[in-house]
C-alpha cells in the first residue's frame, strides 16, 4: 500500500477550509454592510434551494446510477457502516448526556450533533476530492443512510425540544418529498431495471458539474455558520468531538474489519472513513434556527468541529490508516 504524501491531503483540505472561510467571510461583510446583505442573503436562500433540489439530487443519481447491481452490492456496505456508526453514536451521546445531568434542549442538542454528520455539504466534496469520481457511489450511499434517520429523528427531536407535539405524519412527509431521497430511489429503480446511464451523462457531470456543485456546496457550509465564543461550550464541544472523530471512526474502522474488506483497494472502506470523521451537519444549525433552540450552541458544534475534523482529525486517520 502507497501511504499518502501530506500534499495529497493537504491541497484537497485548503481548498475545503479555504471555500468555507470565503463564506464565513461573505456573512460576516454582507451582514455589516446592508447593501451588499440585501443581495447576499436572497442569493444564499436561491443557492440552499439548488444545492438542496438540483446539485444534491444530481450527485447522488449520478453516483449511484452510473454502476450496475452488481457493483452497488459490491459498495453497499457502506450504508450498513453508516447505520451502525449512528446507532452507537445516538446511544452514546444519549446515555453521556444523562450522567453529565443536561437538560432536555441540551441532550438533543449533543444527541444530534453527535450523531449526524456533515456528509453532505461537506463529506461529499471532500469524497470527491480526496478519493475521485470512483469513490462517491459509497459516500452517497452513506450520505443518503445518515441522511433519512436525519431527517425523521431530527425534526422530530427538534419539535420535542421546543416542546411542541411531534407528528408522525409530518416528519414521514418531510422525509418523503426530501430531494435526495427521491434521487436514490430514482436511480436504484434506473439500475435495477439495467438501463445504462448515457456517456454523455456522467462525462457531463465528472468535467463541467462536479467541481463547481461541490465548491458551492462548501461556500455555502462557510455562510451558515454563525461565529461565536466556544469557551461556554467547552465540556459540550469535548463530549460530541470525541463521539464524532473517535467512536464514530472506530466503530466504521471495526467493521470494514470484520467485513475482510481492503482499505487499500476494496472501493468503500475509504469514502466511509471520511464520511465517519466529517464533523456536526448544518443541517442541525438549520434545525436550531426554524425551532429556536440555542442557535449559538449548534453553530459552535459545526464551526469548530469542523475545523478539528479538517486540520486535525482527517490529517491523523489519513496518516495512520490510509
Amino acid at each position: 500500500m502507497v501511504r499518502p504524501t501530506p500534499g495529497d491531503y493537504i491541497t484537497p483540505a485548503f481548498y475545503a477550509i479555504g471555500l468555507i472561510v470565503l463564506g464565513v467571510a461573505i456573512r460576516v461583510i454582507t451582514g455589516r454592510v446592508k447593501i451588499l446583505g440585501r443581495f447576499a442573503k436572497p442569493g444564499f436562500r436561491l443557492l440552499n434551494v439548488a444545492i438542496l433540489w438540483v446539485m444534491l439530487p444530481t450527485v447522488i443519481f449520478v453516483s449511484i446510477a452510473r454502476y450496475s447491481m452488481h457493483d452497488i452490492l459490491g459498495f453497499g456496505n457502506a450504508a450498513v457502516f453508516a447505520f451502525v456508526g449512528l446507532g452507537v453514536c445516538f446511544v452514546l451521546a444519549v446515555g453521556l448526556s444523562t450522567l453529565m445531568h443536561h437538560d432536555r434542549k441540551t441532550t438533543i442538542a449533543v444527541t444530534l450533533n453527535s450523531a449526524f454528520m456533515n456528509v453532505t455539504y461537506l463529506g461529499l466534496p471532500l469524497v470527491y476530492a480526496m478519493v475521485g469520481i470512483e469513490g462517491l457511489g459509497p459516500a452517497s450511499l452513506y450520505a443518503v443512510a445518515i441522511g433519512i434517520p436525519h431527517l425523521i429523528l431530527g425534526v422530530a427531536l427538534a419539535i420535542s425540544a421546543s416542546k411542541r407535539r411531534v407528528s408522525p405524519r409530518f416528519v414521514l412527509e418531510n422525509v418523503l418529498v426530501f430531494p435526495a431521497t427521491i434521487a436514490l430511489i430514482t436511480a436504484m429503480l434506473f439500475v435495477g431495471f439495467n438501463a445504462h446511464l448515457p456517456d454523455v451523462v456522467s462525462e457531463t457531470f465528472d468535467v463541467y458539474l462536479a467541481k463547481p456543485f461541490f465548491a458551492l456546496m462548501l461556500l455555502f457550509v462557510g455562510y451558515q455558520m454563525p461565529l461565536v465564543n466556544p469557551r461556554k461550550y467547552v465540556s459540550k464541544l469535548a463530549t460530541v468531538g470525541a463521539i464524532r472523530f473517535l467512536v464514530c471512526p472506530l466503530v466504521v474502522f471495526a467493521l470494514i474489519g470484520m467485513a475482510g474488506l481492503s482499505i487499500a483497494t476494496d472501493i468503500s472502506p475509504k469514502p466511509a472513513l471520511i464520511q465517519a470523521m466529517m464533523p456536526p451537519a448544518v443541517f442541525n444549525v438549520f434545525l436550531a434556527y426554524n425551532f429556536k433552540l440555542d442557535l449559538k450552541l449548534y453553530g459552535a458544534m459545526v464551526f469548530y468541529l469542523t475545523l478539528v475534523s479538517l486540520f486535525v482529525a482527517l490529517p491523523l486517520m489519513i496518516y495512520l490508516v490510509f
